[in-house]
């Protein structure tokens, strides 16, 4: 099972702000060349002494004062770490933008080659069994997921369950998250075992909404029409039609992701996004309405979330001339309270919000 430590934020709405304007559209793509990114989920933080995913890691590292210095990981699994001090190596978790590639280069942990693991440790077993579950004279009687050009199938996220907003802040997740005792951690490898034996009801699941991101750009335009996704109570769909633009808002049925490219500016210490597609609102007579789409951040809203730090270096940076972003939201579209011109996307979290930069003429926006 794919699992997200990632505290829960305060309970600030945010508001998508919605005007008329004239419709513009953004060319789409795909990534061109195969990455394995989630090899390791976990790892030890040696200056906290907790165990980190690779998002509270990030968060841990942006959160320093400038200059910021790299982080010091080491394997997970407890014996693993005692008997050979095993390292592990974090990878993009101190990067705002992709630099001279053409897809966006997720933050992950993978295997130090230059310093071993046990027989014995979580990942090495988990990579076992991924490596059976994928060769390519597995018995293909056996039921399993089709092959991904980008992903390995313990990789791939079935279940989407946006996490709830929490009444406290959390500015400092990474304090939080124990290391997991032995009961809890041979209990979460069986449900990972289960995973890639196909279990019933021990499908790959995730509270975090960047995670599915990650597998949504990395799949093929085809392989979005294989794999499937179900967000919170929807059904399941294809990740095709579980990931929407939001210009098709009133179009759809059911939970989905809603994304579209942005255009992100500072307005003083706080950040305007907005998007690129309008919504198409039909009225009474069967009419359309093309409504413009912007996001308005304040700082101390992001200050107060545990990863807002992050949040607040990625918007600066999106903000600069030659650089392209990409917003990924989990909300709906209520009525304005004053203006019948008006709509608002409520997102109770920002768990729920998430962005992806790149620098221009490197890639497209996400089809």
């Amino acid at each position: 099972m794919i699992e997200s430590s990632h505290a829960l934020s305060n309970d600030h709405l945010l508001e998508l702000t919605v005007a008329r304007s004239k419709p513009k559209r953004n060319a789409g793509g795909s990534c061109a060349c195969p990455v394995f990114l989630m090899h390791i989920l976990r790892a030890y933080c040696v200056e906290v002494g907790r165990i980190l995913d690779i998002y509270q890691a990030r968060a841990l590292f942006f959160a320093q004062e400038k200059p910021r210095r790299r982080l010091q990981f080491e394997c997970s699994d407890d014996a693993c770490r005692a008997m050979a001090g095993t390292k592990v190596t974090a990878v993009n978790y101190d990067k705002l933008v992709a630099e001279g590639d053409q897809i966006v280069l997720k933050p992950h942990f993978r295997m130090n080659p230059q310093s071993p693991h046990i027989e014995a440790c979580e990942w090495l077993a988990r990579e076992k069994l991924i490596a059976q579950r994928d060769a390519p004279d597995a018995d293909e009687r056996k039921p399993g997921r089709p092959g991904f050009r980008h992903l390995k199938s313990g990789d791939l996220v079935d279940m989407y369950v946006p996490c709830r907003p929490a009444t406290s802040v959390a500015s400092e997740a990474w304090k939080e998250s124990e290391p997991a005792q032995s009961g809890e951690r041979d209990n979460r490898w069986r449900r990972e075992r289960g995973v890639l034996r196909k279990t019933r009801g021990n499908l790959n699941r995730t509270n975090s909404l960047e995670t599915v991101v990650t597998v949504y750009e990395l799949l093929e335009p085809c392989e979005r029409r294989a794999a499937t996704l179900r967000v919170g109570e929807a059904r399941r769909l294809p990740y095709s039609k579980a990931f929407c633009r939001v210009e098709r808002y009133f179009s759809v049925r059911g939970e989905c992701i809603f994304h579209g490219g942005v255009r992100v500016q500072t307005h003083g210490p706080n950040f305007a996004v907005r998007f690129f597609d309008r919504v198409l609102r039909p009225d009474a007579l069967g009419n359309c309405e093309a409504l413009e789409v912007a996001l308005y951040l304040k700082r101390e809203v992001l200050h107060e979330h545990w990863n807002g730090k992050f949040l607040v270096a990625q918007l600066t940076e999106a903000a600069q001339a030659g650089h392209y972003a990409h917003c990924y939201f989990f909300g709906r579209l209520v009525p304005h309270r004053t203006d019948r011109w008006r709509l608002v996307v409520k997102v109770e979290s920002l768990e729920h919000l998430t962005f992806t930069l790149r620098a221009k003429g490197l890639a497209q926006a996400p089809s």
